[in-house]
């Protein structure tokens, strides 16, 4: 197993397609800021932009789309916690985390590796679970890669450095890892399992801007017809949860968003590794 997950480590640090993705991420991060201090200099765009991300909390709603929108109060100072909560809300992390779990997912299938691999190996199970540590540890260095990205576009565009409250910062990036690192299990699982790469990438691609919003309103109704009022689909979804996640966590939002992310890191585990132990290799 630990063979295995070595192995993984360095093919994915190996991959080109990382440092490809990671450079475009870090300069969406640079232009989102530049667009963010544009909108923040107008008082109107301010405050309309404030109460709009107050009433999506209060009414727990998800726009389509990746819309990077500032929740900072008006007549205060933008903070590193401000701009990375409008862009994890807006799942543009999610996307470029996606992008590379699909990317990295079906890299030995299509060149064919998989086959030497996985005569040698005693369970196949172990080839799951170590893609899967792989796409954790990279979900991690994502994180901090932004987290640093911002601090310095916060400090070289905007002029100043301000983090924001660590205390609410603190547990709101922990459950955000957790949330984004079932995300990526769950696209892995999906890429491996259907073994098409246009799929998978046009699924990610179609969760993280929230183009499923119709098939969740079907659940929802059906739901509500057998007597499931106010149930919603999406706020037990992984991208849902991270759209809708507070700044400010409740423990209701802490325990949906731990047992979401529990759910779909060990569905996707299980049900992958179950299809890929029956399935020939070729």
């Amino acid at each position: 197993m630990l063979n295995a997950v070595k192995m993984d480590f360095y093919r994915m640090i190996r991959t080109k397609s990382l440092y490809v993705v990671i450079l475009i991420f870090v300069m969406m991060t640079v232009i989102s800021t530049i667009l963010c201090k544009s909108e923040f200099d107008d008082m109107e765009i301010q405050q309309d932009n404030y109460e709009t991300v107050m009433q999506e909390e209060d009414n727990d709603t998800v726009n389509a789309g990746i819309s990077v929108i500032l929740p900072t109060k008006p007549g205060e100072k933008v903070t590193v916690y401000d701009m990375f909560y409008a862009n994890v809300k807006g799942k543009e992390v999610a996307l470029f985390l996606v992008i590379f779990a699909v990317i990295f997912s079906a890299a030995d299938f299509k060149s064919g590796y998989i086959k030497n691999i996985g005569g040698q190996t005693r369970k196949r199970f172990y080839l799951i679970l170590s893609k899967a540590v792989s796409l954790c540890i990279y979900t991690v260095f994502l994180f901090v890669v932004f987290i640093i990205a911002q601090a310095v576009s916060n400090q070289v565009i905007l002029g100043y450095l301000k983090w924001g409250p660590p205390e609410e910062f603190l547990p709101y990036l922990g459950v955000q890892l957790l949330l984004h690192a079932a995300f990526a299990l769950f696209i892995m699982a999906v890429t491996i399992i259907i073994q098409n790469n246009v799929i998978s990438m046009a699924l990610a691609i179609c969760l993280c801007l929230d183009l499923m919003a119709v098939v969740y309103s079907l659940f929802d109704h059906a739901a509500q017809k057998i007597g499931a009022e106010g149930f919603h689909l999406a706020e037990y979804t992984a991208t849902g949860r991270i759209a809708m996640l507070p700044m400010a966590l409740e423990n209701t939002d802490l325990r949906v968003s731990l047992v979401t992310a529990a759910v779909f890191i060990a569905g996707s585990l299980i049900i992958c590794g179950a299809v890929f132990q029956k399935r020939d290799i070729h």
